[in-house]
């Protein structure tokens, strides 16, 4: 049997767009805390990563489910190195999906072969559908990652001070205590028996403190 090479050009220009992230600047802190130099894109999915793993870990999760988390973090944002970071309310919330699942298609299209191909787009929907646990979760942590970020700025910039971030601390905690709300709702599958929700709701209110 001939053994199998792998040649990194067939899958560089799948790639490139991991690197484009880093050049892609988060709009909101720009906008909204005025940093010349705010995090990329990149730079949040890389915290995301640290925050799944440690979640993952304090919870004794199975390794197949932290790789699959990981997966899922590594993607979530992957198609804003065609289409650019946008800041909620900027633009239509299904004009932004549309635009993201044609990137996220075009993107994973460059994958040579077709069964990581076919895995990487039932990962994108799955995330993108919100309805499976750790899915659910991912979407958490991206809002748990925003508001640790938020706290870093405040307490890492002199211009920056409480009221200024905490429009992002309301949002983080908004969305996880309307989540709380659909607990008892078959469609939200008890996350984790609400483990997770409860954890991620308790970092925020501290961090909002």
């Amino acid at each position: 049997m001939k053994k199998k090479i792998f040649k990194i050009r067939e899958i560089s220009t799948f790639l490139n767009h991991f690197y484009k992230l880093k050049e892609v600047k988060r709009s909101g802190w720009e906008s909204k805390l005025l940093l010349s130099h705010p995090e990329s894109v990149a730079e949040h999915t890389l915290s995301m990563v640290v925050l799944a793993l440690v979640i993952a870990e304090y919870n004794n999760y199975a390794s197949t489910k932290i790789i699959k988390m990981i997966k899922m973090t590594l993607i979530h944002d992957l198609g804003e190195s065609i289409i650019g970071d946008y800041m909620p309310n900027t633009i239509i919330t299904e004009k932004k999906k549309q635009l993201e699942d044609n990137a996220i298609n075009k993107i994973i299209s460059k994958i040579p072969w077709l069964v990581i191909r076919n895995n990487y787009i039932k990962l994108w929907s799955e995330f993108r559908e919100n309805k499976t646990n750790i899915s659910r979760l991912i979407h958490l942590i991206d809002k748990l990652d925003m508001a640790i970020q938020a706290k870093y700025y405040m307490e890492n910039n002199k211009n920056i001070n409480k009221s200024d971030v905490k429009p992002f601390f309301d949002s983080a905690l908004k969305y996880v205590i309307d989540n709380s709300k659909s607990r008892n709702n078959k469609t939200f599958n008890n996350l984790d028996k609400n483990q997770n929700l409860d954890e991620i709701e308790q970092i925020l209110l501290y961090l909002n403190n």
